[in-house]
């Protein structure tokens, strides 16, 4: 049968009369009504009024058998008389008092003259006072009879109160109605005997304060002050007594709401459960403004209006509304605490929320177009404006005083690199570092809309969006920086250069370098070694012998010029003889050799093997040998680790020898090299856990006590090996809780050693490795790399946990890391095993279109792509249907064209594919290349005490 409807005007009223009993209590059996005939019950013995000898006492003990009494609602339980009270057994009035006070006599002697109440009660109708005072804008007499009546919580106006009163107590309606009055008449500039801070102070004493006090409080406030600083017509108190009266309200609001108990016996002078700003980091795991405020009035759940409220106070503070009103120095600084704390919280937040506030509040509507429209453009840019105070703050220039304004400039100039350097180096989309753009361009947008982005920024960006695959990006960076008049410097190409290296570009690397020498810009040193650098990374080991053969007979030609000018004939311009020639070449330095052994270093062992890196390397010193160019730690530090590579520990030793004997101290690679080289030559294999644990700790205190300062490198190189080589979790607790004591955060390396060590253990770990996830992802958010996400996905693919690798694969693509071809194939030979041979064609499609999880490119090359199309081809299973199916009849190296996020790097990696069969002629003839082209350089060693020929040398 259907239900009676009930329209929704009338479900609305319905709800108003609704009783909720928060409390329930038994209820005696004297308070339920019988709905019988009451004439068939007999009446008591009629009584003659004035005879009545009932003490004061019995009336009362009367009244609480017969009539039980209607308490004071608590937190806004909604009390009513119930509709057939008429019918109970004594229905007459009691009276509780002396005769002067019956029938609302009480209010007329002792409440200021209050008109008689309409309904008969036992108590007088001190509420009802209340709200004619306030019906009659009688606001000094409405609050002064508040403090006389309302004494305590249980007094008789709380625990006693009418009929009548009942109804202005329900959800304390009438206390809701004064707090909002006083506070409209204290910002109109009348003459109140309470602020709204004092009206709040006295309901959080006597318990009585709702949330919606507060927040129509602060709201009315904020939204008064904002009117008077509007330029429009005054119709409220000045804007500097209403702002001291908002923070005043903050201030208590923190009180009585924060983190911490604070007694209530007076207002307190001091911002209570506000932190030091100096403990603020400014970076949180949640990006909901709203929720990260909650977090320090625990007591009270916020909303957007209190909100707006913040964000409208920052923007005072910040410095964008000076010409329309300057805070005073005392007062700014008295409201230190609060504003940096908001400008922390608001540092990079979202604050979607607040435009709820806009959206309803009658008030803010009333304001001008203009004057709302200027104030909605701040509210948008606050976190950007907060983001950069917190910048200006941290850094090597930050300290307790305040700072220059060129220190600001140089701790914003850093703070903004090293985001920069984060996003690229966890390799994320080109959506991140986009983001991060716009905000800098922003952040750096004067009141003249002009953008004065340092060249540094600018040369960060590029070199970013270059090495994610995003050369359109990189475009757009440049010709902003034109536009602004920003001319590009050696950094700014160098910075370009780098951005091709690392997305494996040549030919863009070659266009940049061929436009850099037509802008008639000279390469200097840094130049030359990225280039040098870069074409051995991209395998171009003979154009890199030949770059280098090109720096150094340039500086040798312009250096002969010097030595030996020329000659002039007849009619040339006599060049003066005190005029002193400069050779404008860059003379090649350590740090170009550094940057080509580095890179022979750096290549695999399966690119290049290890004897032909000796070969090259050897080459690349006799080159440095004809400039008397000497080693340093770094260039020690690099022949250190090819060796190690080999596992040829004698050399190593020998080179260890040398650089001692030239006087060069080891720094911490070099050391995190030989605690590496100690795990090789099985130095742990005789001890215990425990005594690894103390060995490693003891050789961690050698270093600190020599100067060096342990990075998260060291850490992460030795917990890999104790987790490899031993599984030794003893030893791995201690060496992260050495590192958790000096406030290094665990590195993604770490993370990466430990998944992988669980993944291989007999049977594996997953509930290991489900639980280590939980903390990664978890509050407080770990930094991640895509390496982490990719080895996870493999882990699950391998054991068959199929939906927790599509959630890790799918909180990767949320993440903006790039997955590599290895994991997506792991990915799709798992889906296929276990049968779910749809999802395994919507991730080919992803790939094949750049969308989903192949948003942004996937990273590994061109083997890797091969790969894992070979896979998806051996598999079948339906994954050549429908739009993998077109594709996967074509040839594979189409998918350049559906992949166009990654055509650039795809291209040269290509190009490189077609040459492989030729690299093992072209490394031959390096090796029989003349020392002519090396500027007829001699063999020096950087060895002293040449080494034993090694067998692997042979």
């Amino acid at each position: 049968m259907m239900s009676s409807y009930v329209c929704r005007q009338c479900r609305g009223r319905l709800l108003k009369r609704t009783v909720f009993a928060r409390n329930p209590q038994w209820q005696p059996k004297a308070s339920f009504i019988s709905l019988r005939d009451a004439q068939a019950q007999p009446d008591p013995a009629p009584q003659d009024p004035s005879k009545d000898t009932r003490t004061e006492g019995s009336i009362a003990q009367s009244e609480g058998q017969m009539t039980p009494r209607v308490p004071f609602p608590v937190n806004g339980d909604r009390v009513r008389p119930g509709r057939y009270s008429r019918h109970t057994a004594n229905a007459e009035p009691t009276h509780n008092g002396p005769p002067e006070q019956q029938n609302g006599g009480a209010m007329q002697a002792g409440s200021d003259g209050a008109d008689e109440s309409t309904l008969e009660t036992s108590s007088p109708s001190y509420a009802l006072a209340i709200d004619r005072h306030l019906k009659s804008r009688d606001l000094k007499q409405a609050w002064r009879l508040f403090l006389q009546i309302y004494t305590s919580r249980d007094c008789p106006a709380f625990t006693n109160p009418s009929f009548n009163d009942v109804r202005l107590l329900n959800g304390v309606k009438i206390f809701s109605q004064l707090s909002a009055a006083i506070a409209t008449e204290f910002c109109k500039g009348s003459d109140v005997l309470a602020s709204p801070t004092a009206v709040l102070f006295r309901y959080e004493q006597l318990g009585i304060a709702r949330p919606e006090m507060w927040i129509k409080a602060i709201t009315h406030v904020t939204n008064q002050f904002l009117w008077s600083t509007s330029g429009a017509a005054s119709r409220t108190r000045d804007a500097e007594s209403i702002l001291v009266e908002l923070l005043a309200l903050w201030r208590l609001f923190f009180q009585c709401k924060g983190q911490q108990e604070v007694s209530l016996e007076s207002l307190s002078s001091e911002w209570n459960s506000i932190p030091d700003g100096r403990s603020l980091s400014g970076f949180y795991s949640q990006t909901n403004f709203g929720r990260r405020l909650q977090n320090y009035h625990p007591e009270m759940l916020g909303g957007p209006a209190l909100q707006f409220s913040a964000i409208v106070l920052f923007n005072v503070f910040e410095g964008v509304n000076q010409s329309s009103m300057k805070v005073p120095d005392s007062l700014r600084e008295q409201s230190a605490p609060f504003i940096g704390l908001i400008t922390h919280l608001l540092a990079g937040s979202n604050i979607n929320t607040v435009f709820k506030h806009t959206e309803v509040s009658v008030d803010f509507k009333a304001l001008p177009d203009d004057f709302r429209k200027l104030v909605i453009d701040q509210i948008n840019s606050a976190p950007v404006q907060a983001m950069k105070l917190v910048g200006m703050q941290s850094g090597t220039h930050s300290s307790e005083q305040e700072l220059s304004e060129a220190e600001k400039t140089s701790n914003l100039e850093e703070f903004y690199l090293k985001r920069i350097a984060r996003a690229v180096l966890s390799q994320s989309h080109a959506g991140k570092l986009g983001k991060l753009w716009e905000e800098v361009t922003t952040a750096y947008k004067s009141t003249d809309h002009s953008t004065a982005i340092p060249p540094l920024i600018y040369n960060a960006f590029l070199s970013g969006f270059m090495s994610l695959y995003q050369s359109e990006q990189a475009v757009a960076v440049w010709n902003h920086m034109i536009a602004h008049g920003v001319k590009p410097g050696m950094r700014t190409w160098v910075a370009m250069l780098e951005g091709c290296v690392k997305a494996k570009d040549l030919n863009g690397m070659d266009a940049v370098w061929e436009r850099m020498l037509r802008s008639g810009s000279e390469p200097d040193n840094y130049a030359w070694t990225t280039r040098i650098h870069g074409l051995i990374t991209l395998r171009q080991i003979a154009r890199a012998f030949n770059a280098l053969d090109e720096m150094g007979k340039k500086w040798l030609s312009a250096e002969k010029v010097i030595k030996h000018p020329q000659k002039r004939g007849k009619g040339a311009k006599k060049v003066p003889s005190n005029t002193k020639l400069v050779n404008s070449f860059t003379k090649p330095s350590i740090e170009v050799i550094n940057g080509a052994i580095s890179a022979l270093v750096q290549i695999p062992e399966q690119g290049l093997r290890f004897p032909r890196k000796v070969d090259f390397t050897h080459k690349v010193l006799q080159w440095a040998g004809n400039f008397d160019i000497k080693p340093d730690a770094r260039t020690y530090n690099i022949l250190i680790q090819l060796y190690l590579n080999a596992g040829d520990y004698p050399t190593t030793f020998k080179l260890l020898r040398q650089m001692e004997k030239e006087g060069l101290e080891g720094d911490l690679a070099t050391h995190t090299m030989l605690i590496r080289a100690a795990f090789d030559n099985q130095k742990f294999d005789d001890l215990s856990n425990t005594e690894q644990a103390d060995r490693i700790l003891k050789l961690f205190s050698e270093l600190e006590s020599g100067g060096l300062k342990l990075n998260t490198y060291v850490y992460s190189s030795t917990i890999d090996r104790l987790l490899k080589q031993y599984g030794n979790f003893t030893a791995v607790r201690a060496v992260m809780d050495h590192m958790r004591s000096r406030n290094l955060v665990v590195s993604p390396h770490i993370y990466t050693s430990l998944a992988t060590h669980y993944f291989q253990q007999d049977p594996p770990d997953i509930q290991a490795v489900d639980s280590l996830l939980m903390q990664i992802f978890g509050p407080p958010r770990a930094p991640t790399d895509k390496i982490l996400f990719d080895r996870v996905i493999e882990g699950y693919a391998i054991h068959g946990e199929v939906g927790k690798m599509m959630s890790v694969l799918t909180r990767m693509s949320a993440h903006g890391k790039l997955p590599g071809w290895r994991a997506l194939t792991a990915v799709v030979r798992a889906l296929a095993e276990a049968g779910d041979w749809e999802r395994a064609r919507l991730v080919v499609r992803d790939v094949q279109m750049g969308e989903g999880v192949a948003k942004g490119g996937v990273t590994g090359g061109m083997p890797g792509q091969r790969a894992f199309f070979a896979v998806v081809r051996e598999l079948g299973g339906g994954l050549e249907e429908t739009l993998a199916g077109e594709y996967l009849r074509r040839r594979p190296a189409n998918i350049e064209a559906a992949m166009s996020e990654q055509s650039a790097a795809e291209g040269a990696a290509e190009m490189l594919d077609a040459t492989q069969k030729g690299e093992a002629q072209e490394m031959e003839a390096q090796q029989a290349i003349d020392d002519e082209e090396f500027v007829n350089a001699q063999h020096v060693s950087y060895l002293s005490d040449a080494p034993e020929p090694d067998p692997r040398q042979q």
